[in-house]
């Protein structure tokens, strides 16, 4: 067996097993990209662009007088141009719960609770499974490097396929013109991506070396590498805080006027009690690491961290992979390449199909399922989710709890019809697609009539451009799968519908 062949059994089932898994992760980073943006959709107090009085003491005053439990530490963060709001965090020191609050720019009260576009991004590192859901993403970023290299190897003719695609083509070619088109396109940047997303979380993947070396400290392991500050308890009661309102001028100070990020409060009951402020910018690919700890009850200037080289490396590693930098064009092109990887995914496991129909094996109803399941649930719940966010009582508790819920229940029973629909995914998938296309085509139409301020004619008419833009790609996606639905009910006759089998047209 030469090395190709080798190769090509690896990239089918090293590619097809973790594939839709995959899709989840590539699509929830899609959004991720544009997680602000969608954040300020989800909250309509946010709609008017406001210039904002709030400092951060109201926000530390607001903490003093509203969390009443003991904290480990709250973290702040000032209005920026994506985020024209005060937002605060905190983490209980007893139970570790956390909790969280944005303010409107306006009045100064908490917005209601939403689960925001900070959804997609933890439903893309961990699947909104905590450590357990990580370790699963990890893996699944093996499993694709494993299935891009292979790739690699198997294809003879890697450029002539990028200006390949013949959807007339027979059902097995054209789904291998369009798994490759997509693969070539999309090839440095998955690559990139892929590595980065493992290398970010190497210390929690493989922690075992830095626990040996540091006698179970991993603190004192993070300490080091970060260059940064940390001050053991001293479990006496805290004196008054110093204003961080100047502890933050004190640091635009020290930096020329560089502009403070977040701003943590470490044990801020307790006499050891430390501020520090972190430096944004957005300019650049990775985080700068200037950081200045305070002492929080004298503003004494404790340390200025000097994060070594191979940190700094490692933020870059980060920076590059989340695409925080080069503005609103960067994060396009990286929504783009990403939808790309969905849809190389999508056609794949069209191939696997196309490719087995004839010898009907064992396993080609349960990628049948699959394909319908995490294909289309995926879509369908995350819409879902925005239109619960819009329809749900601003004063219910809980929101953000019955939000998530909406999505998975929604997924649920999308995965539930497609199962019992696997023979007959032509009508499935035209089921879905319309389904799909009256959501995203309803969403516009419900945000003009709850949230009258960020409506898409409201939003162009003040050069609001990143709030239209969510109504603008959600009226894209729906026009297209109407299209589409409607193509699939009128576009072909009837010797040309069978010939197509229903693998194919699941994942057209």
């Amino acid at each position: 067996m030469t090395l190709r062949q080798s190769m090509a059994g690896l990239h089918t089932w090293g590619g097809l097993l973790p594939s839709w898994l995959l899709f989840v992760i590539i699509f929830a980073g899609t959004l991720a990209c544009f997680d602000k943006e969608i954040e300020r959709w989800m909250r309509p107090a946010l709609h008017t662009p406001t210039a904002t009085a709030i400092t951060a003491d109201h926000v530390n005053a607001w903490v003093q007088a509203n969390v009443h439990e003991p904290l480990h530490a709250y973290w702040l963060h000032g209005p920026t141009e994506r985020e024209p709001y005060w937002k605060l965090g905190w983490e209980e020191d007893a139970s570790g719960a956390r909790g969280r609050v944005a303010f409107d720019p306006r009045s100064g009260e908490p917005i209601p609770e939403t689960v925001g576009g900070e959804f997609f991004f933890t439903l893309h590192y961990n699947l909104q499974a905590g450590s357990i859901g990580m370790y699963i993403v990890g893996l699944a970023g093996m499993f694709m490097l494993v299935a891009l290299v292979s790739g690699i190897i198997i294809h003879r003719r890697i450029f002539k396929d990028f200006f390949t695609l013949r959807p007339q083509a027979n059902g097995q070619r054209a789904w291998l013109d369009a798994h490759n088109l997509f693969g070539v396109i999309g090839l440095p940047f998955h690559l990139i991506l892929a590595y980065t997303g493992v290398a970010v979380f190497v210390a929690s993947y493989m922690p075992a070396g830095a626990l040996v070396a540091y006698g179970g400290d991993p603190l004192a392991f993070f300490e080091e590498v970060q260059g940064g500050y940390h001050r053991n308890e001293l479990h006496q009661p805290a004196g008054k805080m110093v204003p961080l309102n100047e502890l933050i001028t004190n640091a635009r100070q020290h930096w020329g006027n560089g502009e403070p990020g977040w701003i943590i409060v470490e044990h801020p009951a307790d006499a050891s009690a430390v501020v520090s402020v972190y430096r944004r910018d957005p300019s650049r690919i990775g985080s700068p690491q200037d950081t200045l700890n305070y002492d929080a009850t004298t503003g004494e200037l404790l340390h200025q961290q000097q994060a070594p080289a191979g940190h700094r490396a490692y933020t870059w590693l980060i920076g590059l992979h989340m695409a925080q930098f080069g503005g609103q064009i960067v994060r396009v092109l990286y929504g783009l390449l990403g939808l790309a990887g969905c849809a190389m995914l999508i056609a794949g496991t069209g191939l696997w199909l196309r490719k087995r129909e004839g010898r009907q094996i064992r396993g080609l109803n349960v990628v049948r399922a699959l394909n319908g399941a995490v294909f289309f649930g995926l879509p369908i719940a995350s819409l879902v989710l925005l239109w619960a966010n819009r329809l749900l009582p601003d004063a219910m508790t809980a929101r953000g709890s019955a939000e998530a819920w909406c999505f998975s229940l929604t997924w649920l029973a999308v995965a539930v019809v497609a199962y019992l629909g696997r023979r007959h995914s032509l009508r499935l998938s035209r089921q879905m697609l319309a389904l799909l296309a009256a959501l995203a085509l309803g969403l516009p139409l419900l945000n003009g009539l709850t949230a009258p301020e960020g409506h898409l004619l409201a939003s162009l008419a003040r050069g609001d451009l990143m709030l239209a833009g969510v109504d603008m790609v959600l009226l894209m996606v729906g026009a297209l799968c109407a299209w589409s639905s409607l193509r699939r009910r009128h576009g072909r006759n009837p010797a040309r519908m069978r010939s197509v089998t229903p693998e194919q047209e699941l994942t057209r």
